[in-house]
């Protein structure tokens, strides 16, 4: 992965997550959004184990929000209650993407 695509990585699900809870949009769009999360959050635990050799934090973090979103069982939540989680979870994203920045100098 180049530079750019590790950026955009983080920042597409991060960017959906912020927006979702403020527009309204047609469910396809809480579907599709709730796949991305899930997929980038299944590739993120992979990495992560790969790379420590072992579970750490930001795999147990990242398997929350994969459990949280995956659309296989949905979690049905009001409005009201995703908008707090929804932007929590783009935090952890950026917050993810400044670590890796720092650590791969990107």
């Amino acid at each position: 992965m180049n530079k750019n695509s590790i950026k955009l990585f983080f920042l597409i699900p991060a960017i959906l997550l912020i927006i979702a809870p403020l527009i309204s949009f047609p469910y396809r769009f809480y579907t599709l959004l709730r796949i991305i999360v899930t997929l980038t959050s299944a590739a993120i635990i992979y990495q992560s184990y790969k790379i420590n050799k072992g579970i750490n934090e930001p795999s147990i973090i990242f398997l929350f929000i994969l459990i949280l979103y995956n659309p296989l069982i949905p979690i049905y939540l009001s409005r009201e209650v995703w908008l707090p989680i929804n932007f929590a979870t783009s935090g952890i994203y950026l917050y993810t993407l400044f670590k890796i920045k720092k650590i791969l100098s990107i």
